[in-house]
Formats: C-alpha cells, sequence, structure tokens
C-alpha cells in the first residue's frame, strides 16, 4: 500500500472538520439529553469514528462508542474480552482517565461477556482516583488480570508465549506476548493520544508494547544496531499489532501531555475528547492532530498505513463529532 501524500494534503484544519460535523454537533446540542433518545438513533448509520466533547468522561465514553453502533456490535454475549489500558503511569495527563475505562468495563458487562481481563495488570490505585471507583466495586472484583504483565515484565511458560517469523513481518523475527491477548475474543485498546519521546505519539499502536516482555521491548528499541531508531521501532510496533485483530478503540483526548512523554510531567493540553471507532491507523492519525503533528509525522501511523492495518486518511471515513 502506498501513502497518497497528495490526499493527505488535505488534511482537515480543526475549522473545517468542525464544520463539516457541525450538523451532528447541533443535533446533539438538543437531542442527546432528551430522556430516552438513543445517541445513535438521531444518525442514519452507524459512526466510523465517534468524537465526543465534553467534561463528563464516564458518560461521554459510553456515548462515543454508541456513535459508532453501540457495544453490542463489538462484543457479542459470552465473549471473552482482553482490555488494554494505558494506565502504569502516576503523572496527570500520562495515562488513561480511569473513568473512561470504568464506563467502557460497564459496557462490556451489560453486554454479556463471559469474562474481562486486563490483559496488563491494572494497579488498585489507578481505579480509586475515579469517583466512579465505589460504585464500581463489584464489576472489578469479577476483572481478571494477567497479573505477572507489570512493567518491565518476564517471560514465563503460563502467561506468555513466544512467536516468531509471521509472514507480513518486515522488522521482527520474534517476540514475547501475552498469551490472553491472542486468545481472547474481543481485543479493546484503551490509549491515550499523549507525547512519546521517540514515536512522537503514543496512541493506540505505540500501545501495543504493553502485551510484550520487557525482552522483546529491548529488541524494539535495540534491535536495528542503532539505540531507539524510530524507523525500526516503528515497524516492531506494527509487526506485532498484526498478531491480533483490534475490535474496539478508545482513545482518551481529554488531558494529556504534550512533551516529556511517556511518563512526564510534561505541558498539559485540555481538549476534553474521547474518540472510538476501529481503525487504529485512522484514529491514530486523527489524534496526532490534537499534539500539533501531521500524521504522517508519526512514523508508526505511517508503516501502519504502508503495511495495512488501516487507513491513515481519516477523511475518507464516516467521522460524527457531538459536544454532549
Amino acid at each position: 500500500m502506498q501513502f497518497n501524500a497528495e490526499a493527505m494534503e488535505r488534511k482537515i484544519s480543526r475549522r473545517k472538520f468542525i464544520t463539516k460535523t457541525s450538523k451532528y454537533t447541533a443535533a446533539m446540542a438538543g437531542l442527546a439529553s432528551m430522556p430516552g433518545m438513543a445517541v445513535s438513533s438521531i444518525f442514519e448509520e452507524d459512526a466510523d469514528i465517534g468524537i465526543v466533547n465534553g467534561t463528563d468522561y464516564y458518560s461521554n465514553t459510553m456515548r462515543a462508542i454508541e456513535l459508532i453502533g453501540g457495544i453490542n456490535k463489538y462484543v457479542p454475549q459470552g465473549s471473552t474480552v482482553g482490555l488494554l489500558i494505558n494506565s502504569d503511569f502516576e503523572v496527570e495527563g500520562a495515562y488513561v482517565n480511569p473513568d473512561i475505562a470504568l464506563a467502557t468495563i460497564q459496557l462490556i458487562n451489560d453486554a454479556g461477556a463471559d469474562s474481562i481481563t486486563c490483559i496488563q495488570k491494572v494497579k488498585p490505585e489507578y481505579w480509586q482516583r475515579s469517583a466512579h471507583f465505589e460504585s464500581h466495586k463489584k464489576i472489578l472484583d469479577t476483572l481478571m488480570q494477567v497479573e505477572t504483565n507489570t512493567f518491565p515484565s518476564e517471560f514465563n511458560d503460563t502467561d506468555f508465549i513466544k512467536v516468531k517469523q509471521v509472514k507480513g513481518w518486515k522488522s521482527l523475527k520474534e517476540t514475547e506476548v501475552v498469551k490472553k491477548w491472542l486468545e481472547c475474543d474481543v481485543f479493546i485498546n484503551i490509549a491515550i493520544s499523549k507525547h512519546h519521546a521517540t514515536t512522537l505519539m503514543t496512541g493506540a499502536l505505540k500501545n501495543i508494547m504493553g502485551v510484550s516482555t520487557r525482552k522483546a521491548n529491548v529488541n524494539f528499541h535495540l534491535g536495528s544496531g542503532e539505540r531507539n531508531n524510530p524507523i525500526y521501532l516503528a515497524q516492531c510496533i506494527v509487526d506485532q499489532y498484526m498478531l491480533k485483530k483490534t475490535g474496539l478503540c478508545i482513545i482518551d483526548s481529554t488531558t494529556f501531555i504534550t512533551d516529556n512523554g511517556p511518563s512526564g510531567p510534561g505541558t498539559l493540553k485540555t481538549l476534553n475528547k474521547i474518540v472510538a471507532g476501529t481503525d487504529i491507523v485512522a484514529i491514530d492519525a486523527l489524534t496526532s492532530e490534537y499534539l500539533d503533528y501531521l500524521p504522517e509525522e508519526i512514523t508508526t501511523t505511517l508503516k501502519a498505513h504502508e503495511s495495512g492495518l488501516g487507513d491513515m486518511d481519516y477523511s475518507k471515513l464516516n467521522i460524527v463529532e457531538i459536544n454532549a
């Protein structure tokens, strides 16, 4: 797949993008708050990407997912769900707001999933940062976790599997990933659009390093023979992502760091946006602009586009953005 540079020159500015979606925003301003009115019922078809603006992150996560068809479209009853939440940081703007993760878990539970597993261990204090923690204790008690997958994780035969020489790989020769990631029926990636020192942005693509061991991730950074070679790192990320299709992606673009990532502290930017969809490449392309980058400046996005994981020209998609 060749990247169409001419097409990307048609990059939608924020002003044009808001104009494009203003009819949806206007509709939602009056209708979304009406009792019994489902967000999706206002539109003729499901959005490819749903964006909700506002400060009620819990409710807005649910609305973003409803814009793209609702959780039942992605989580069949009785399915096993694997969650990857970018939670293992301490500084504001470096981790996904827990309200977003809790809202997603509530929806998955309501959809009748058989089980929900956090593919990377989530510490108790992460959930406790949410005002919804107390009311969700019962659901949180049902969550399963890969306890040994906490940074920096070490390989063990119970929780991890070695994968070698996959067709389509361009940089990776082998990796070590969590078994539950490959085994779950539905994989849901909950990431944040924050800065990263090497890849410029974390987002959905970079977040996938959370399913692999320290040894595998060291290879991502050093395997080219040059420390933190951004092209090699990006292709390794893309190669690993080829192992499992993303069922649903949610990006926290509420408050995030724009420098000194991934751990911060850094300069905070607040947009109060929650983004949901399934095309991880398009979503990363879109949210990279929230960090004032062009999509083609993010090497992970460009390499994922070239490898066929998705389409970085998000202007082709039906994007619905609303104010809650």
